[in-house]
């Protein structure tokens, strides 16, 4: 009798340990769900869920593809519909949340009566003079303003000579509102021309930087009443046609009693507003800012009220002290809320930070 319930005992055991380690494979065999996210601009459409692995059913998405009076070109996992991130969500899985950006072309685009430019810097090139939109005549500008292509509507072109090293963005009117950077090209080969970085830290307002020496085509597309459909695409046409002249060794800036120095950063979403340091003792200028974290700033040098092209960024930042203020990135980054003492000091063309 003993026996027989030590039988039923290890019976039961082994019927609990049974149902036990299939519930166990029940749950590793459940797949994970993801949300995706679907966007026109920075307007959200709606949202699906999908299993790991699995395609989304075209009536997860389909209704989100209609907008008034615009015809839908697809679905890109970068705003600026970079040709690379297109997806194909008759195939396409997902391995994690996605957010995914509804390219809509307007049926109706109003004419873009603006002039744009591509500008920049350089050390070999003809880039170099427009000096980031720089103080020129207006003939001089010229050389790097966009013309018609006649082959759609706002479509608009600049072919010029583009060296390794060069940085560049596209601006309208001479101006810095609305720029378009690396975060708007849709066809470019990154071994030619790499994102930079640069203002707000944001794709759209990235700069370009040469890869590659060549002559390049830029294809600039425009609609008026919806930047999130402007693109830029970049085309290397060859090597380039002109020579690059010898990089010079530049001789130090003197300061002077006409120089001056200002800030202009992220405070204004257009980078527009400057303010005016203080020249404390010889060449070294000060400013004392209340910022909110994640704040960037850059500092120009003016030379009797012209901008020099000079500028303090980042790796102006040399100390360990003021660096642990900061976040990473191209500008200065200040890293939490604060009130700020910037010392810009032009003989040895630092930045040292407290707070």
């Amino acid at each position: 009798m003993k026996a027989m319930k030590k039988v039923m005992a290890i019976f039961a055991i082994c019927t609990v340990l049974a149902m036990s380690l299939a519930a166990c494979k029940d749950n590793a065999q459940e797949k994970a769900k993801y949300t995706i996210t679907f966007m026109n601009g920075d307007k959200t459409l709606g949202t699906a869920t999908v299993e790991e692995g699995a395609n989304l059913s075209e009536g997860d998405y389909s209704e989100f593809e209609n907008v008034e009076d615009a015809q839908f070109k697809g679905w890109y996992e970068t705003p600026g519909f970079l040709e690379s991130s297109l997806k194909d969500l008759k195939t396409a899985t997902f391995k994690k949340d996605t957010t995914l950006y509804g390219s809509f072309k307007s049926s109706n685009v109003a004419e873009d009566s603006r002039l744009w430019y591509i500008v920049g810097t350089s050390e070999k090139g003809i880039l170099k003079t427009s000096n980031w939109a720089g103080s020129l005549d207006d003939a001089d500008k010229v050389q790097f303003q966009f013309t018609s292509t006649g082959n759609a509507t706002n479509e608009v072109s600049v072919t010029i000579d583009l060296f390794a090293g060069d940085q560049f963005q596209v601006i309208h009117d001479w101006a810095w509102d609305d720029q378009k950077g690396f975060g708007c090209v849709t066809q470019v080969d990154e071994t030619q021309i790499e994102n930079g970085g640069g203002l707000g830290g944001s794709a759209e307002t990235s700069n370009c930087n040469v890869i590659m020496d060549g002559n390049y085509t830029l294809t600039l597309t425009t609609d008026p009443d919806n930047s999130a459909q402007d693109t830029l695409t970049i085309v290397r046409n060859g090597d380039p046609l002109t020579a690059g002249g010898e990089v010079e060794s530049e001789e130090p800036f003197v300061a002077t009693e006409n120089t001056t120095v200002s800030v202009k950063g992220s405070w204004v979403s257009d980078w527009s507003e400057y303010k005016e340091l203080t020249r404390t003792e010889g060449n070294t200028y000060t400013i004392s800012m209340e910022l909110t974290a994640d704040t960037e700033l850059c500092f120009s040098v003016f030379e009797s009220g012209e901008d020099t092209g000079i500028v303090l960024k980042g790796s102006n930042v040399t100390d360990d002290a003021s660096k642990g203020l900061l976040s990473d990135g191209h500008n200065v980054v200040v890293a939490a809320d604060g009130t700020y003492n910037f010392t810009v000091n032009l003989d040895a063309m630092t930045v040292v930070i407290t707070k």
